[in-house]
């Protein structure tokens, strides 16, 4: 027989586990016998189960004190999208809808009554895209992201479409968050002007715990904007790694890149950049999810994308597509040691399950007030929709392309005479110019300046440049260079069919171009003179350089500037009252692996065909 075993009961007191010896009488004892003794298996036994118990709650409360999770609720190229939208984006006149700030505001002011750790992070892109921009020039970006109350936000490359007088004042002057870039440095000339109003990191402290964000930026901007000369904007790895080195030393081991290069640049800096944890990005408007997706976007990877780094670590990399659409839900596990050992989560649809908020609605109501007579004008109709969207424009023919393209080529016909029917029969356009869809079901078809100002946002010019003909296959090839990537400079065309071999490798993808004569009575299509000049029509953004083009800029033979972009297709529309674009096959692919599948299909035939009858 033993003495009774007195119990060690433990409990909780701010995350710490406290053992407490008690000594109460003998009757207290529940496996006490009359004469004080318990048998000594039952003391085992009990014995036993009191370790258990006591090693369960230690485990749980060592997980307790050590483990940190952290909710980052993320949107990244809102383009403007103030006002509820449709399901692809542009503007919604019923339901059901989608997007808004004031449906976005409604969900993360549920998550943070939920959630104790949370932060509210943009990776770029608020500005450009509809006519809230043109004209409140950024002053509503800076006005609803602080009524939403965002913590962060990386710099995008059409912060600059104004220059940067344009993105200091009224954005960076007015914005309560903190905007990051760590790769962007001013020069002397104009950081006086800009210095303070962006920095190259942050180090929020989160329910005591130090979490640093740094912000990154497209090195392609200057080719994407207007920067201007005075910004350097440097390797995305190599700035990054430098400001996480020193938030390292700051004692600092939990650290999010929050930026604005696209994906395979956020996946490269999830690789190589050293102390990263968490990546979220932004330019290329990706959708990643886990599990059925909620709308009509089909995912390019689980949600999160997770990528394994040079030093052996599992690091996450979101984004939540565009376009105020989504919602970003990233759900982080930290160790002690700032080490991801979890992360899961999916981007939140903002659909009509969402209500908006009625505040903020009836600001935005306020505040639209100003754009009716500007907006409103009617200029045409369309009988058709008017494909504009990214999925259709950066990888196909589109039709809304189709329109715009042939709107540039009928805007310079000028004269015929003895030689020719006109001066110019051709012309190229980016499908990162084309910004947003019109849906015939909208108004019956009413096309107004809105719609027109969202489709073709930057105020740019249609200008007309001499160029060679080899130049142009130079052209078609960049136009495919990054294909599949959702990149800016995939061409939509006039007067031009472009045949392309997607098994190629880069710089051999042109299968054929064929070019409508002008020089000609009937025109017709003929195969592309590489020593003949060629007069096309294109955006001034194109003649620039633009979107990688440098052999525009570098090479062409002659520019003359033109008439502004949304003016040259509101007058073609107007001209014609009601259009019904189709997709023609201006721009076709193929691949010599297809054709094989083809004979082989035909060999299969045969020989199936023999079997049975021979």
């Amino acid at each position: 027989m033993v003495p009774c075993i007195y119990c060690c009961m433990g409990y909780f007191n701010n995350n710490n586990f406290w053992c407490c010896p008690l000594t109460p009488p003998p009757d207290f004892c529940p496996l006490n016998s009359s004469d004080g003794t318990v048998s000594s298996e039952r003391a085992e036994k009990m014995m036993m189960q009191w370790l258990n118990a006591l090693f369960f709650i230690w485990i749980h409360c060592h997980m307790c004190r050590t483990e940190f999770e952290l909710i980052l609720l993320h949107t990244n190229d809102v383009h403007a999208r103030v006002e509820e939208t449709n399901k692809d984006s542009g503007k919604c006149s019923k339901p059901p809808c989608f997007a808004g700030v004031a449906r976005r505001f409604t969900k993360i002011k549920e998550v943070r009554s939920k959630e104790k750790n949370v932060l509210l992070l943009d990776a770029g892109d608020q500005f450009q895209g509809t006519v809230w921009f043109n004209f409140y020039k950024g002053a509503e970006a800076a006005h609803f992201m602080n009524k939403l109350g965002y913590d962060a936000m990386a710099i995008g490359n059409h912060e600059f479409d104004n220059g940067v007088d344009g993105l200091l004042k009224p954005f960076l002057q007015e914005v309560n968050c903190t905007v990051l870039s760590a790769n962007i440095k001013a020069d002397q000339t104009i950081a006086p002007r800009i210095s303070g109003y962006y920095l190259p990191y942050k180090i929020f402290t989160v329910n005591s715990e130090k979490v640093g964000v740094v912000g990154y930026t497209s090195v392609e901007t200057p080719a994407l904007s207007l920067p201007g000369p005075h910004l350097q904007f440097e390797d995305e790895v190599a700035a990054l790694q430098s400001q996480v080195d020193k938030l390292i030393t700051l004692g600092v081991n939990k650290i999010i890149a929050l930026g604005h290069s696209g994906f395979k640049v956020d996946q490269n800096i999830a690789k190589k950049v050293r102390g990263v944890d968490v990546v979220i990005g932004g330019h290329t408007n990706t959708f990643l999810y886990t599990g059925t997706p909620p709308s009509t976007e089909v995912p390019a990877g689980p949600y999160p994308f997770m990528v394994q780094s040079d030093d052996g670590r599992q690091v996450p990399v979101v984004q939540a597509y565009a376009f105020g659409k989504y919602l970003g839900y990233l759900r982080v596990t930290f160790d002690s040691n700032g080490n991801v050992v979890k992360s899961s989560g999916n981007p939140i649809l903002l659909d009509n399950s969402t209500a908006p908020d009625p505040v903020i609605q009836a600001e935005v109501d306020a505040w639209r007030k100003n754009l009716a007579n500007y907006s409103a004008q009617h200029v045409g109709q369309t009988l058709v929709y008017l494909n504009g969207t990214f999925e259709e424009c950066r990888f196909r023919e589109c039709n809304l392309g189709n329109l715009i393209c042939d709107a540039m080529v009928h805007n310079n016909i000028k004269y015929a005479d003895e030689i020719q029917w006109n001066h110019v029969s051709s012309c190229i356009l980016n499908g990162g110019a084309i910004r947003s869809p019109i849906d015939e079901r909208n108004r019956n078809g009413s096309i107004t300046m809105e719609d027109l100002i969202a489709v073709l946002p930057f105020g740019g010019t249609f200008d007309l440049v001499q160029i060679n003909g080899s130049t142009l296959r130079e052209i078609f090839e960049h136009s495919v260079r990054r294909y599949g990537g959702s990149t800016g400079e995939f061409l939509q065309v006039s007067g031009i069919l472009v045949v392309y071999d997607l098994s190629k490798s880069p710089g051999n993808r042109v299968k054929s171009v064929n070019m409508l004569c002008t020089e000609c009575r009937v025109p017709r299509y003929e195969p592309l003179n590489p020593k003949k000049v060629y007069k096309v029509v294109l955006p001034s953004y194109l003649v620039d350089g633009g979107d990688g083009y440098s052999m525009i800029k570098e090479q062409k033979l002659k520019h003359d500037s033109g008439d502004l972009d949304i003016a040259v297709v509101a007058s073609y529309i107007s001209e014609r009252k009601r259009v019904h674009p189709a997709v023609e096959g201006r721009i076709q692919f193929t691949s010599s692996c297809i054709r094989h599948r083809g004979y082989m299909s035909i060999i299969l035939l045969v020989w199936v065909l023999w079997v049975i009858f021979v």
